[in-house]
């Protein structure tokens, strides 16, 4: 008798969580009452609690993956010591340009006072503890992505070290685990720890926290500067090549791209069910002729991405009045920017027929209006009438029922 998997996770969904519905009251906030026995006993609603959850997964993912990252460059350390290969530095245009240095503690220094200040900053700027939660969460994902990523490319190919160094022994499990946490407090320095650069991880992904979450630009602008003379100290100081750092920048920025990227994917797909182009644009063979791809590539990250992000739980926090009012309010407002573009277009038509016709645009200039042929100008507008619980209560004022929203243009 085969297995019924939705009915065992809905009793078990039960049973931990208990049951929990949503109770809508004249505003935008939600009531959620609950009665879980876990949610009861840490005083925390059901929501919040499986943020929690979820962000304790995440915490797991980055430690395995940082612990199985140093089992990694112990092994590459062996594999460089062993291969009987010379040990020179390869040649490297960085090591040319940068004069060499012996305070490696600079290197240190300048990613971990940035790591701890953008970590620092983002939190305490945050609005709310569910967005604390939030970005923590994303940090842990991201971070033990990109260390995955390294652990394949420090086991696929041993580069030399950059300068004079003694590999580190290996030995036991526990022997390796207790050097691999001197490897992530800085105890131990490995050899053939290179491409790509986990110092350039943490200073790259810094840098995008205070690009993404900082409210202050000027702060933003500092971390740039901050970033660049720490990625220059670690070709300075000899503990990267110049490849493993370019590798590591690159790789950062395109994974926290793609993973943002899906965030939004989700809520478009969510709010407004569009998975695609094509759907946005309303011609599938339009798209077909100039994008040409017949399938959905990466469905599955979609998901994954969803579920990382927690997105799913906020989804749920949603009633369906507020979905289909989100949906309405969409449609009207792709109504007003085809509104908008066709009196541009008609105004950039005016103007094309007014070049081409010298006299025509004299008998215009005499006249004392301009484009319609009565003479007269139209103002258009999109009157949309949203209840008070539609939008948070930052979006609209308590004393306002309504939202209107117009342009003005003369007709062609």
């Amino acid at each position: 008798m085969p297995l019924n998997f939705a009915k065992i996770r809905r009793v078990l969904t039960d049973k931990f969580w208990g049951n929990s519905h949503r109770q809508l009251s004249g505003s935008t906030d939600a009531t959620i009452l609950h009665d879980s026995h876990l949610s009861d006993f840490l005083h925390l609603t059901p929501a919040l609690l499986a943020e929690l959850i979820r962000t304790l997964w995440s915490a797991i993912f980055l430690v395995i993956l940082g612990l199985f990252l140093t089992f990694n460059i112990q092994w590459s350390d062996q594999r460089w010591k062993y291969s009987g290969d010379d040990m020179k530095p390869l040649v490297d245009l960085g090591f040319k340009v940068l004069p060499e240095t012996d305070k490696v503690f600079l290197a240190d220094l300048f990613m971990l006072t940035l790591l701890v200040g953008s970590v620092f900053f983002t939190l305490f700027m945050a609005e709310s503890n569910r967005a604390r939660i939030i970005i923590v969460r994303r940090i842990f994902w991201l971070l033990g992505i990109l260390l995955f990523f390294r652990t394949i490319t420090l086991s696929t190919t041993t580069l030399p070290s950059p300068k004079n160094c003694t590999p580190v022994d290996t030995g036991s499990f526990w022997f390796m685990l207790k050097q691999g946490v001197h490897l992530i407090l800085g105890g131990v320095k490995a050899c053939t720890d290179n491409i790509y650069s986990g110092h350039t991880i943490f200073i790259t992904t810094s840098i995008i926290l205070f690009r993404v979450y900082c409210k202050y630009p000027y702060l933003t602008y500092y971390s740039y500067v901050h970033g660049t003379t720490g990625i220059c100290l670690l070709v300075a100081t000899r503990l990267h090549y110049t490849v493993d750092v370019l590798l590591a920048v690159f790789i950062t920025y395109a994974v926290h791209s793609i993973y943002f990227f899906i965030v939004d994917l989700c809520i478009e797909k969510h709010f407004l069910h569009i998975r695609r182009a094509e759907e946005r644009l309303g011609d599938k063979e339009l798209y077909q002729r100039i994008g040409y791809i017949p399938n959905m590539f990466n469905v599955s990250l979609v998901g994954t991405v969803r579920w990382m992000d927690g997105l799913d739980i906020r989804f749920a926090m949603e009633d369906e009045q507020t979905v289909v009012q989100t949906i309405e309010l969409s449609h009207h407002r792709q109504q007003v920017l085809t509104v908008e573009r066709e009196r541009k277009a008609a105004s950039n038509r005016s103007v094309t027929d007014s070049q081409h016709g010298e006299g025509a645009c004299e008998n215009d200039s005499s006249s004392p209006h301009h484009g319609d042929d009565d003479g007269s100008s139209t103002e258009r507008h999109l009157s949309l009438t949203i209840t008070e619980n539609a939008l948070p209560e930052s979006k609209i004022s308590s004393s306002s029922s309504s939202i209107q929203i117009g342009t003005s243009g003369s007709t062609s």
